[in-house]
């Protein structure tokens, strides 16, 4: 016999393995190549359709949040125009200074406001009423003519204008530099507003005074955004002077406080979805009015947090690209992580920025990377087929032969001859085919040794066997037959009683308030309490044919054929009564001892009744027996007798 060299293995090449790696290597550059393709369309396509649906949605919500201001500025414009109308007319001013006197009164801090009850609506002495209108007007200046009908007629045009868009605005007024203050909104400033103390009332320093007198034109401006603590809600002042006179000072001022919250809630939500908004003013800074998850730095800085303070340099190019945004319209910058659609609101100084996550298009592109996956299965393919030819040859042929050698080993008492194995193969397969001669020839001498320890062993196994029966049908804790038995036993009985005709009864026992009992004594009580019952069903089992089973946790069920309904329920009766005459104690039933719940099920077998039925059938007769009842309940309902 020839015998090969150590070594003789290691130093050939596998043809399988050579065949292997190459179809690797092949699969592995397909599906790189359309991975890199797929991924590079994919990203291209889906970054145009995002940037298109950016700039629309950008766009239309500019042009939707400009409408606001725009009828704030048409309104303070209306205003303005009136207010100087009116004081043109050189009768009106002898007119204005009457009215004047009858709707404010002096305080004794030399201070005006309106008089009382003309805010809660009560008419002047010619009938004009001004609800909802109230005013102040500081000591520190002296009144005459001028400012006094200047003052009434802002007061008298602010409850015109205010009025005719309430509900739409939150307030209207207009301020005279003289600090007059007079305002239409909910809230009587006459009764807010004081000029000593710490809480002084000092015009002056409000943003809105300061620099909307100040401005040498009539352009309207925005406030920075506040914190407003008595409507709890962030705002800002859109003001407009009147045009300045030949000495640079203005008359008059219109002012609207525009609430933010609706505005923010409405930024939060963009069209686009996994996209979300910011708000901030386009100055070097980027003053942020909403930022989400940057409220609260905007709120303790009062106002004043922007991008550059709180270091958000993701946003660093929104700030870049403020100088080229034009009113109304959108423009896209790319940031290091979002593909931002940006544009100022018109009429505001505002900048609204829509931002979407690049993140957010990783799970579509992952989507279309299945490209990848079914042009490797095509790889896979072409390889199974090449590699199909190469193998039947060098593989499969030689194996046929080992494998026919090992199906007839053990068959015959002969030894195996080489002749029938390919030993001569240079490869893994001869390899295989030598040891496996070898090995026949081994287990050729072992088997008349092992066919006498068979003999011995049977016997053993036999026996074991026995005990497994035994085990795999009885419950551990209980001792009585558990599910698997119980599921044997109702087939058999169930074909038995169909073809004698007889009446099979099926009872599921349920202990009352199991878990209960478990919570108060303990595990191990439980279990004893389980043992207990069990006993007591197995002793009121009434022939020898019936079957006590655990049928899981503490639920018991218990299978015998009766002659007739009324022995079925007494039967459950005497359970039940048998359960309650062992008074185990159970501190949390209401009976003080456990007591269980039967649910009975008794029907004459017919070929289109299943086991399942009756089984069924005494769950909901147990579901019935759980409800509320009394102490000498015990069995649920039987159901009709013919499924």
């Amino acid at each position: 016999m020839l015998q090969e060299a150590p070594g003789f293995t290691s130093n050939k090449r596998s043809l399988t393995a050579r065949a292997l790696r190459l179809a690797v290597l092949r699969i592995g550059l397909v599906s790189l190549c359309a991975g890199a393709i797929s991924y590079y369309v994919n990203l291209s396509s889906l970054e145009k359709a995002i940037t298109t649906q950016l700039l629309l949605s950008t766009e239309q919500t500019l042009q939707r949040e400009s409408l606001p201001f725009s009828e704030i500025k048409d309104l303070q414009r209306n205003f303005l125009n009136e207010f100087k109308s009116v004081l043109a007319n050189p009768e009106s001013g002898a007119a204005l200074v009457r009215d004047f006197d009858q709707i404010f009164y002096r305080h004794e801090d030399g201070s005006y406001t309106q008089r009382p009850m003309l805010f809660e609506g009560e008419p002047l002495p010619d009938g004009r009423r001004f609800a909802g209108m109230s005013a102040t007007y500081a000591p520190d200046i002296p009144l005459n003519d001028d400012i006094k009908a200047r003052f009434a007629l802002s007061y008298i045009l602010s409850y015109k204008y205010g009025s005719s868009v309430q509900g739409r605005l939150f307030n209207f007024y207009g301020v005279v530099p003289e600090k007059g203050f007079p305002i239409y909104q909910q809230a009587d400033i006459a009764k807010v507003f004081t000029y000593s103390g710490p809480d002084a009332l000092k015009l002056e320093t409000y943003e809105f005074y300061a620099r909307g007198f100040a401005s040498p034109s009539s352009e309207t401006l925005f406030t920075r955004m506040y914190w407003d603590a008595s409507n709890n809600a962030w705002m800002t002042t859109v003001a407009t002077p009147d045009v300045a006179d030949a000495s640079g000072k203005h008359q008059i001022l219109a002012c609207v406080d525009v609430l933010l919250d609706e505005l923010m809630k409405r930024t939060a939500k963009p069209f686009v979805d996994g996209a979300y908004s910011t708000m901030f003013i386009a100055d070097g800074d980027g003053t942020l009015i909403y930022y989400p998850g940057k409220m609260d730095q905007v709120k303790t800085s009062e106002g004043k947090a922007s991008i550059r303070s709180l270091g958000l340099d993701g946003d660093y190019p929104l700030l870049q690209a403020l100088p080229s945004l034009a009113p109304g319209q959108a423009v896209v910058v790319q940031t290091r992580d979002d593909i931002v659609a940006m544009g100022i609101v018109p009429g505001t100084p505002w900048a609204l920025a829509v931002h979407f996550p690049r993140a957010q298009m990783v799970p579509a592109i992952l989507d279309n990377l299945l490209i990848v996956v079914a042009l490797g299965l095509l790889t896979l393919l072409v390889e199974i087929f090449i590699l199909r030819s190469i193998l039947q040859k060098q593989v499969a042929i030689p194996l046929f032969r080992l494998m026919q050698a090992t199906r007839s080993l053990g068959l015959s008492k002969e030894r195996l001859s080489r002749d029938r194995l390919p030993i001569r193969s240079a490869d893994e397969i001869g390899e295989l085919a030598r040891d496996f001669a070898s090995m026949a020839d081994r287990i050729h001498d072992a088997q008349e040794q092992l066919e006498l320890k068979v003999k011995d062993r049977t016997a053993a196994l036999e026996e074991a066997n026995r005990q497994l029966v035994v085990l795999s049908t009885t419950d551990g804790l209980t001792g009585i037959a558990n599910r698997r038995h119980f599921d044997e036993v109702l087939a058999n009985e169930w074909r038995r009683s169909v073809r004698a005709g007889t009446l099979l009864s099926l009872m599921l026992i349920d202990v009352d308030m199991f878990k209960s009992y478990n919570d108060h004594y303990g595990h191990q009580a439980g279990d004893d309490c389980l043992r207990s019952i069990a006993n007591t069903l197995k002793e009121h089992a009434q022939r020898a044919g019936d079957l006590v089973a655990r049928y899981g946790g503490e639920e018991f069920v218990l299978i015998t054929t009766t002659p007739n309904v009324d022995s079925a329920f007494q039967h459950a009766q005497a359970l039940g009564d048998a359960v309650e005459t062992m008074a185990l104690p159970h501190a949390k039933s209401p009976f003080g001892f456990v007591t269980v719940s039967i649910g009975l099920a008794v029907t004459v077998l017919m070929e289109e009744v299943t086991a399942q039925d009756l089984l069924k059938q005494a769950d909901q007769a147990l579901y019935m027996a759980k409800g509320p009842r009394s102490q000498s309940d015990h069995a649920g309902e039987c159901f009709d007798p013919v499924i």
